[in-house]
């Protein structure tokens, strides 16, 4: 059974920290590819909406339809990653993200945009997974904080560092080249991956080898356990904000806040600068925490908890901020802290379940958690159609999400308690 603290078995040997550290960064780019496939859509939506004569509850179906098959991929590959290695899982998720770009290109209604968003979230939902189990094989348990913090950071540097340069594509070439972007972009990586992409030595079959015989234990006592309850919930909660981020930020700061379409493209990245800065010191905090001996209930329940907790309320603050730089500023907090829940919920899903059963484990997690954006990008799209102005609809969206938020940090604090259920769960 695996253990809170998961020391390395003696068979298993030291990885090469430059192989560990090329591969989480090819890892870490897979995450970027697939974050900037889901803010796409916002960079596009004005336009889009405008030639295809979408309603905003219609384009918000249309940012939807990435979730819809997203879970169910996600927990089909999960369940069969003991038979089928993450390197060609991932090979596979981007060649399809290049290929489901296609028919965005020839779109004349938005019919055709949902089904090419369909199939994009499909070959999206096992990459997220698949990520964090092939960064874990390089690192042990007590090191995983980082890399997890690494691979979240993925969604910040994608808006960042590659958001304004595909607006500015968009504005010069319309939004059909940002699909084509996206598409290049996606068979740069698959390259990338097929030359370095490796599992390492803590990887599920050798940390079984390595163990005593092999454990299995019923999933109903992994999937109502605290733990899990406890993460579902922050990361559900949080997966709702970021759809309505992805979907709707830029159009927030163009028609919310008064920007230009370039200024709104180039904004989008700001909120996930402090994400990043969040999502490091997070997870370099929690980290150093448990090589210190604090138990991970502390270490990443409680803190993390409250970390997130913060950030809902900030986000709560919203519909009495009225200066644009200042609700430039809260969103930055609000949202950028709020993304540290995959830095603490993953790791703790991790730590109280089998190595065998690992995959399985966070493929449940983000199937389900990511399941809160089918619907909240079109509840935002509603409040927008009948809100009396947009800056209205948009702020009263994230009082009700940060409010979500907050609840869920709050489960997440009180719930969570890796020592108690990798205990329970032995029995």
């Amino acid at each position: 059974m695996t253990t809170t603290q998961d020391q390395r078995p003696a068979a298993v040997a030291e990885p090469s920290r430059r192989r560990a550290w090329t591969v989480l960064a090819v890892v870490v780019a897979c995450s970027v590819v697939v974050f900037l496939d889901k803010a796409l859509l916002g960079l596009v939506a004005q336009p889009l909406k405008q030639e295809l004569h979408l309603s905003s509850a219609e384009f918000g179906s249309i940012s939807g339809a990435s979730y819809l098959l997203f879970g169910i991929t996600c927990l089909v590959v999960g369940f069969l990653a003991d038979r089928i290695s993450p390197r060609w899982v991932l090979l596979a998720c981007g060649l399809m993200w290049a290929l489901g770009q296609v028919p965005a290109l020839f779109a004349v209604t938005g019919g055709v945009l949902f089904a090419s968003r369909l199939a994009v979230g499909a070959a999206e939902g096992p990459a997220q997974p698949m990520s964090h189990v092939t960064a874990y094989s390089w690192f042990p348990n007590h090191r995983r904080g980082l890399p997890a913090s690494l691979i979240t950071s993925g969604a910040a540097i994608a808006k960042i560092a590659f958001a304004p340069v595909v607006t500015l594509i968009i504005v010069a070439f319309g939004w059909r080249a940002g699909f084509v972007t996206v598409g290049l972009l996606a068979l740069v990586w698959s390259a990338a991956w097929l030359a370095v992409g490796k599992m390492g030595p803590y990887s599920t079959a050798s940390e079984i080898a390595a163990a005593a015989p092999a454990e299995r234990v019923p999933w109903r006592r992994f999937l109502f356990s605290g733990t899990f309850i406890g993460a579902l919930l922050a990361y559900f909660t949080q997966g709702a904000l970021a759809a309505v981020i992805f979907t709707w930020l830029p159009s927030y700061f163009q028609h919310g806040l008064g920007f230009s379409a370039a200024v709104s493209g180039s904004l989008f990245g700001l909120p996930s600068a402090m994400a990043i800065v969040a999502l490091l010191a997070v997870g370099a905090v929690s980290d150093r925490m448990l090589r210190r001996g604090v138990r991970s209930r502390v270490a990443r329940g409680l803190f993390g908890g409250a970390c997130l907790v913060l950030a809902g309320l900030v986000l709560c603050l919203l519909p009495w901020v009225h200066s644009p730089v200042l609700a430039v500023i809260t969103l930055m907090i609000g949202y950028g802290v709020s993304t540290t829940v995959q830095t603490v919920s993953n790791p703790v899903v991790a730590e109280i379940v089998p190595p065998g059963q690992r995959a399985g484990a966070l493929g449940v997690l983000t199937a389900l958690g990511t399941s809160a954006g089918v619907l909240s990008p079109i509840f935002t799209g509603k409040l927008l159609d009948v809100a009396e102005t947009p800056q209205a609809g948009y702020t009263l969206a994230f009082l009700v999400f940060g409010g979500l938020v907050a609840f869920g940090g709050l489960c997440f604090a009180l719930l969570v308690n890796p020592e108690r259920d990798v205990r329970r769960i032995a029995r």
